[in-house]
């Protein structure tokens, strides 16, 4: 009786945790559903010039919320779960989808003093260009909630410089807090970049001596005293959220950076849109042109946020770039299309586009030199 007794009470106590959890769920679905984004200010950079001509700032609106001003966004609850509960068309084609991307051993290039591009899985990349080190969205580990398709050893060892990281957005397959610590510590003199509100994220995760710089769209960062290269930030088609009451507050994007002989653009993630002209107006003479290509189906819910292989074709022949680096696909399951669809479907809109000889896929680990 006295067993009985107990279980009851444990039954109640769940049925009052579930009845809980569903009207949290309930309430943020209502909410989501009637939120709405309306502009009441820009903000900018003041220490910083802007590139645009006539570019205001940011958007924020009424909730000091960062607004895309092209195609303005927030994410609904309802279309997640529309999403999770609604079953995936290309559920079999995926389990099927064995294909892996290959890893390669990079202690060759991050040995070296050669310039090069080397790409470290998903958005993360080690970039050397006129003798800097720069780390872009490094996540070297396995990230909250996020299941890999390879696994990639940590490269941070056999990393020997990294004077900047660049932070293109806050969701925790771009920016991972161990992973930032670890390089914080390892290199207490590296700088970390981002848009602007990304701050509040540097200061909790750096060390004492490590610096932190923000900026907003169209401007540079003001590094004091850096010679060799110059960094810019710019529009992409995104959003951002940590947590639950973050959404839009840091500000993402893309970067540009400039040697005085090369030229590299790193887009984090991004749907289609107008930034991609708006960067060739101001950087007309791109070299390398990295770019997400995965995590786009089902197209309905990500199209948004997340290119297709043929946004890319369309975005990197607006970008007028010389060659085309995929990124963003075969290293986390984030999405309906199976592992290698992303690349295969590339390499065909490419031909089809007559741009294939300007495509270089390369493996994980393997590195582009740049001349």
């Amino acid at each position: 009786m006295l067993l009985f007794q107990q279980m009851k009470k444990w039954l109640a106590r769940i049925a009052v945790v579930l009845l809980v959890l569903v009207t949290i769920l309930f309430v943020a679905a209502l909410w989501s559903e009637l939120d709405s984004q309306k502009l009441t200010r820009y903000v900018k950079n003041e220490e910083a010039p802007v590139i645009k001509d006539g570019w205001p700032g940011n958007p924020l609106d009424q909730k000091d919320r960062f607004i895309n001003d092209e195609h303005p966004f927030l994410p609904k609850m309802t279309d997640l779960l529309r999403w999770r509960l609604g079953g995936n068309q290309f559920r079999e084609e995926k389990e099927r989808d064995t294909a892996r991307l290959e890893v390669r051993d990079p202690s060759e290039f991050l040995a070296s003093e050669r310039d090069g591009i080397l790409w470290l899985g998903h958005a993360s990349f080690y970039i050397r260009i006129n003798g800097v080190g720069i780390l872009t969205d490094p996540v070297f580990g396995d990230p909250p909630f996020i299941t890999r398709y390879v696994d990639v050893p940590s490269p941070l060892e056999k990393i020997r410089r990294v004077d900047y990281v660049l932070l293109s957005h806050d969701h925790r397959d771009h920016t991972d807090e161990t992973t930032l610590r670890a390089i914080a510590r390892k290199f207490p003199q590296a700088k970390f970049l981002g848009g602007l509100r990304m701050d509040d994220l540097f200061n909790e995760w750096k060390t004492p001596s490590n610096g932190a710089y923000t900026t907003g769209w169209f401007q540079p960062f003001v590094l004091v005293g850096e010679q060799r290269i110059k960094v810019y930030f710019l529009p992409v088609r995104h959003w951002s959220r940590r947590g639950l009451f973050d959404t839009n507050w840091r500000l993402w994007g893309g970067y540009v950076i400039q040697s005085d002989k090369t030229t590299i653009y790193f887009g984090g993630d991004s749907g289609y849109g107008r930034h991609y002209r708006e960067t060739r107006e101001l950087f007309p003479q791109i070299d390398y042109f990295l770019i997400g290509i995965g995590a786009y189906e089902p197209r309905w819910f990500m199209e948004p946020n997340h290119n297709d292989p043929s946004d890319v074709v369309k975005a990197f022949q607006d970008s007028g770039a010389k060659t085309l680096v995929p990124m963003h696909y075969g290293t986390f399951n984030l999405s309906d299309e199976p592992p290698s669809a992303p690349l295969r479907t590339l390499l065909t809109e490419s031909a089809k586009a007559g741009i294939i000889d300007r495509v270089r896929p390369i493996a994980i680990g393997e590195s582009i030199d740049i001349p």
